[in-house]
């Protein structure tokens, strides 16, 4: 039995401490030459004075952390804020409640402010995500696969954000739970487990082709047990329970704010539309890059479709499988070209997969271990950059945001 078989529970735990460790230091560090962010400053939206220096917790709470402060300690508006101009203004209605709530909750049990337990449930929610991403893809693929799932993962560039104030930790949580219950066959567990996504970020429509492909695997493996119709109409109502759930949220929010669009008026305050975008990332590729740009990004995806149309992504089984065809498709239709967009991929773990079918190649098998080992470094190297030009804001000219 190969050496590496005999990690199991605490390889995860160990690789995402460490992780973490690397984050605490880099965040201890750069917190420094943080600027003071008043009221009323330019660029930034500040509701909680920050001082200059402020140390590790109240850093980790910059950006999106302060919204969650507002919901976590004041709750949601019932009259969404208007500007001068009569438009809507930003507000916490663009923020889903199960990360505030939950920091809430701990906040009450512990007495502990918000620029602790916000930071605090995001490491601990993203070390269960840790667990449950080994877990997931030891099951389903194997164990070297598992084992650069977690590596690439907690090296992610944008990873520092699993110590931040943000809901990255809980969304991937949810985006695991969902998939292991699928996989499990687990679908009463299911339906509530795709109600919490829901309500933690908006991506659950991408869980409607997972469905669908853990629906057309089964019959066509003639593995739908006594009863076929009734598992297919099942799979059917849930993979449509999974797409009306998209609409949750916004409804909560015309009902509270009487404003029926008031959830799609609220993203506009921040210049992000709810239409499709796939000519925001054709007209990025060509301002960066020109021609060969965009040509480059059709080759990208045109090698990426090939591989999963490959039987090389089809050993993850079809919840995997159908999760990473359609969370990146969701990223390039849906989201802005913003600079979240590399947060956003936290959430796409199998392309982790992909390195893990690289390093098992005939040419750099010999090599794995040390490459694996590279990636974790040049991945520490772009996590303190990251957290230092997008995370952390030393000057207000940068137009830069996590």
């Amino acid at each position: 039995m190969p050496w590496y078989r005999r990690f199991g529970f605490w390889f995860p735990l160990g690789v995402y401490l460490l992780s973490r460790l690397f984050v605490l230091v880099a965040a201890i560090v750069l917190a420094k030459d943080q600027i003071a962010l008043p009221v009323g400053i330019q660029h930034v939206r500040i509701t909680y004075p920050i001082p200059a220096d402020p140390g590790y917790w109240a850093a980790m709470t910059n950006w999106d952390g302060q919204w969650y402060r507002i919901i976590a300690e004041q709750g949601y508006p019932t009259t969404l804020p208007r500007t001068a101009g009569g438009s809507v203004d930003m507000n916490p209605w663009a923020f889903f409640p199960v990360f505030p709530l939950l920091t809430r909750a701990l906040m009450q049990v512990t007495g502990l402010p918000f620029i602790v337990a916000g930071p605090l449930l995001s490491t601990v929610l993203g070390l269960l995500a840790m667990w449950a991403l080994f877990r997931l893809v030891d099951r389903a693929v194997g164990r070297f696969e598992a084992i650069v799932a977690v590596v690439a993962t907690c090296f992610y560039i944008a990873s520092p954000v699993f110590s931040a104030s943000y809901s990255e930790s809980a969304a991937l949580l949810a985006v695991l739970a969902v998939l292991m219950l699928l996989r499990a066959r687990a679908y009463p567990w299911v339906v509530p487990a795709l109600l919490v996504l829901s309500l933690t970020r908006n991506v659950v429509v991408a869980m409607v082709p997972v469905i669908i492909a853990h629906a057309v695997v089964r019959w066509r493996q003639g593995d739908e047990g006594p009863h076929p119709v009734r598992l297919r109409v099942g799979l059917g109502l849930l993979a449509a329970y999974a797409g009306a759930l998209t609409l949750l949220w916004p409804t909560i929010v015309g009902v509270v704010t009487g404003v029926p669009d008031g959830y799609s008026q609220t993203m506009l305050a921040w210049k992000i539309q709810t239409k499709l975008k796939l000519y925001m990332w054709w007209n990025l590729l060509d301002v960066y890059y020109g021609v060969w740009g965009q040509i480059l990004g059709v080759l990208g995806v045109a090698a990426f479709t090939w591989f999963m149309l490959s039987r090389h992504s089809w050993r993850w089984g079809p919840e995997i499988w159908g999760w990473a065809g359609a969370y990146p498709a969701y990223i390039i239709l849906v989201t802005s070209t913003t600079p979240s967009r590399i947060r956003y991929a936290l959430l796409a773990f199998p392309m982790t997969l992909i390195i893990a079918w690289f390093l098992q190649l005939p040419w750099w098998r010999r090599w794995r271990w040390w490459l694996l080992g590279a990636i974790a470094v040049a991945g520490a190297i772009q996590m303190w950059w990251w957290t230092e030009h997008y995370f952390m804001i030393s000057n207000l000219t940068d137009d830069l945001y996590p």
